[in-house]
């Protein structure tokens, strides 16, 4: 019965009327309208159900929100929104007997600016959508050659706001692309493009500093390297750069990094590609291709395809040693530069068994090849792997004889301890130096003088004392009547006031570099932070001359 009732309710619905709508409205603002369900006399209709709403200008997108409404008692009036700016009218259908009806016409301006929008090649711009375009995907482009992209100023819902010419500046995922700035015309406008970089990639918009208008980021863009026209070639340490707008061949075009260092007689790969004029790598024809140099070498094998790799080898050693490839067709790519030198495969270590903490001594090395001749300028590092020294050379390059000799210091050792010494030069040994305590009463704050009296039989005295904790320190020799003979200061860390064992020598002269008369002398060290006295001990000294 009620299915009966209800058929013939639609049956007596004749059409639907919509109230005036004054215009012009704004796209995505709200505004309120009133649909009314007519019988066929004109009078409302009490329909209860469910109607479908659209604009005159729907296609793959509806512009109206929302797109279904429920009448009640024949009447349905709330508010909408449109998000296309243009001149249209609102339709209201319902869907299973077509009953329609239709308002009048209004226009819709656009809303206030909101974003920026950027259309590629193959995209078509669609107003009032939600992304702004058609869900094509762009064209494939070629790099190298020009395009031309669309920007438009528009606001939430992708419509152009007219009467506008802001600045536009843009970017790229390219980062050799050559994009030039520019300004719209009425909101929007055509902007030349070249992308070098092949691969997938995608632009970006964004207005002049200080505007609130979002910036945008294009779809994705497949670019696709161009034709065969040149020769690249890689060395270990150098990395492709496609699109690479450097020219100059000293300047490496299409690579970055520098090529590594060599050893003599020991191979390494050169890779050798075909490119286009930005250098992409392309396919080309199976080309053989061979390499040349001024000095002399080996490849494996003497000629290759292009896209393979050589195993080269030099000869000789020496700085800036050059490489090219070239086709059998003629081209070329640009010389190549790598230092060849031999390869460290023996060290042979000088370094003393024993030390006394605090002092410094030497570690010797001579660097030798395959063939026991000495390693000219190669680099040879050091470093402490076990025990509280320190040296203080960490790096040092080989002299003509092939020999380093770096400086060896342990000064925080709190006994007699191990040290041991990593060298490393292509090869790697190890050293051990036993550094033993001078005075273990040093440990107790006490200062250790040596010799004492001295004069007659050297001519300075070594003054010795331990610190916990590296601190600013003051040493001053008193003669036995308090008076002030002469003194020193030292910076925390520096030597006489860094942690561990120091040492500091007296040569029996007052602050005027004159000699003191034979007697007793007191040394007195303190050491002061900023929360106390660390250090405070004095000890006596005698001059005899």
């Amino acid at each position: 019965m009620s299915a009966l009732l209800g058929l013939l309710l639609i049956a007596q619905l004749n059409s639907f009327e919509f109230t005036a709508i004054p215009g012009p409205q704004t796209a995505g603002d709200s505004f309120q309208i009133t649909v009314i369900a007519r019988d066929p006399s004109g009078g409302i209709h009490p329909y209860n159900g469910s109607a479908l709403l659209s604009t005159s200008k729907d296609g793959l997108w509806s512009y109206v929100q929302p797109g279904v409404i429920t009448f009640q008692n024949g009447v349905w009036q709330n508010d909408v929104i449109i998000t296309l700016a243009d001149t249209l009218y609102l339709r209201c259908v319902e869907p299973q007997n077509l009953i329609t009806g239709q308002s009048n016409s209004f226009a819709v301006f656009s809303g206030p600016p909101d974003r920026l929008l950027l259309i590629l090649p193959g995209e078509q711009y669609a107003p009032g959508s939600p992304d702004g375009k058609l869900p094509n995907p762009p064209r494939n482009q070629v790099a190298g050659t020009g395009f031309d992209i669309a920007a438009y100023l528009t606001d939430r819902w992708h419509n152009t706001i007219k009467a506008r010419s802001d600045s536009v500046y843009f970017g790229a995922t390219d980062r050799f692309a050559d994009i030039p700035p520019g300004q719209l015309s009425d909101g929007s406008g055509s902007f030349p493009a070249t992308l070098r970089a092949a691969g997938n990639q995608r632009l970006h918009g964004h207005p002049a500093t200080g505007s609130p208008v979002t910036p945008d980021t294009s779809s994705s863009l497949a670019v696709n390297a161009g034709p065969y026209e040149q020769l690249l070639m890689l060395l270990p340490g150098e990395t492709h750069l496609p699109g690479d707008t450097t020219t100059r061949p000293w300047a490496m075009p299409g690579k970055e990094g520098r090529p590594e260092e060599q050893f003599l007689g020991i191979p390494f790969p050169v890779e050798v590609q075909a490119a286009d004029n930005c250098w992409n790598i392309v396919t080309a024809a199976a080309e053989s291709v061979a390499l040349s140099s001024f000095f002399p070498f080996n490849s494996v094998p003497e000629q290759a395809k292009l896209g393979e790799t050589f195993q080269v080898e030099f000869l000789t050693a020496g700085p800036n040693q050059n490489l090219s490839a070239r086709t059998l067709a003629g081209v070329s790519s640009y010389m190549s530069w790598v230092n060849i030198r031999p390869r460290t495969s023996l060290l042979e270590v000088e370094a003393p068994d024993t030390v006394r903490a605090g002092e410094t001594t030497f570690v010797r090395v001579t660097m030798r090849d395959d063939n026991g001749l000495p390693v000219v300028a190669a680099p040879c590092r050091f470093s402490v792997i076990a025990g509280n020294g320190d040296m203080l050379d960490s790096a040092l390059l080989s002299d003509t004889l092939g020999r380093v000799t770096a400086r060896f210091l342990c000064s925080r050792a709190r006994g007699d301890e191990l040290n041991t010494i990593k060298v490393t030069a292509d090869t790697v040994v190890t050293a051990d130096i036993f550094v033993e305590m001078p005075d273990p009463s040093l440990l107790d704050g006490n200062i250790v003088v040596f010799p004492n009296p001295f004069g007659f039989n050297q001519d300075r005295a070594k003054i010795t004392y331990y610190l916990r904790a590296a601190a600013p320190m003051t040493v001053t020799i008193y003669d036995t009547f308090g008076n002030e003979i002469t003194n020193w200061k030292f910076g925390t860390g520096l030597e006489g006031a860094r942690a561990g064992v120091n040492r500091i020598y007296w040569d029996g002269r007052n602050r005027s570099g004159r000699r003191v008369a034979n007697g007793i002398y007191v040394v007195q060290v303190i050491g002061e932070r900023h929360t106390g006295t660390t250090f405070n001990s004095s000890q006596r000294i005698g001059v005899i001359w």
